[in-house]
């Protein structure tokens, strides 16, 4: 596809009607988000923008330079506005994530159902872990982290399964950056552990108790993707009963990345 810079005549900048710099932002971005949404809707060049936003012709070029900008929209051919690259990154970005869940939830299941304990499933979003999934055990007293929920990477057995092929450099940085309770003396000695093992096997400190045991979800190119695993209160997953598990988070972590068309087993 053919595509022509799109240019921003020189504007003065409009103040905010009521001086305060959050509201016009806040403004500013409902009327980016406005021309985005009519852009890919319905190509148009950017006076047509104008016209149908009801923004004057300085402000639509402004806003559509600045989108155009960040890769959101590109101008193709008869200088018609059109969605950008950026919105394709993010399509497939959005798609891959939502072909991960329904991927893995029958192995969420699987694993909730052979254990009785809370099955999840979470991936790395810069030194944080997101939930994506959790597919509820049996047990009385359950875990009940939620999709959305973010934590550090060095706080739970699910980060650190995300954080295995890291090495010692990462490691020490984003245990810094965790909660004290979670940065025991033994836990550089219990990473290489579980590069060796291949799964993590994680105590959690008090007050809540919360025991697990994660492994890393990889693609077919080798690398971590997401993590998995099954956490319960100490009373319902004590040491012995973590070695039972080992297996089987390594199968159902091994089914998800075949699924992702990974060959042979993780770890």
């Amino acid at each position: 596809m053919t595509t022509t810079a799109i240019r921003t005549p020189p504007v003065a900048d409009v103040a905010p009607d009521d001086g305060r710099s959050a509201k016009a932002g806040t403004q500013t971005l409902d009327r980016g988000l406005d021309l985005l949404e009519m852009a890919v809707q319905d190509s148009a060049t950017v006076i047509q923008l104008a016209e149908r936003s009801g923004l004057s012709r300085a402000i639509a070029y402004r806003l559509v330079g600045s989108l155009a900008a960040r890769g959101f929209l590109a101008m193709g051919p008869n200088n018609q506005v059109r969605g950008g690259r950026q919105l394709l990154r993010l399509r497939h970005l959005v798609q891959d994530q939502t072909d991960l869940v329904a991927l893995a939830r029958p192995q969420l299941e699987w694993l909730a159902q052979e254990t009785g304990m809370s099955a999840f499933m979470g991936r790395r979003e810069g030194d944080d872990s997101v939930h994506m999934l959790r597919v509820p055990g049996r047990e009385r007293v359950a875990v009940t982290t939620q999709p959305g929920t973010r934590r550090r990477l060095g706080e739970t057995g699910l980060g650190k399964a995300l954080l295995l092929d890291d090495g010692e450099g990462s490691w020490r940085r984003l245990f810094a950056m965790a909660a004290e309770p979670h940065r025991r003396g033994d836990w550089l000695a219990a990473m290489h552990a579980a590069v060796e093992r291949g799964v993590v096997l994680q105590c959690g400190p008090a007050p809540d108790h919360i025991h697990s045991v994660a492994a890393p979800v990889r693609d077919a190119g080798g690398g971590i993707v997401a993590a998995i695993n099954v956490a319960a209160a100490a009373p319902y997953l004590d040491a012995d009963r973590m070695d039972e598990l080992v297996p089987l988070l390594r199968t159902a972590a091994a089914e998800i990345g075949a699924a992702l068309g990974r060959e042979g087993t993780t770890g």
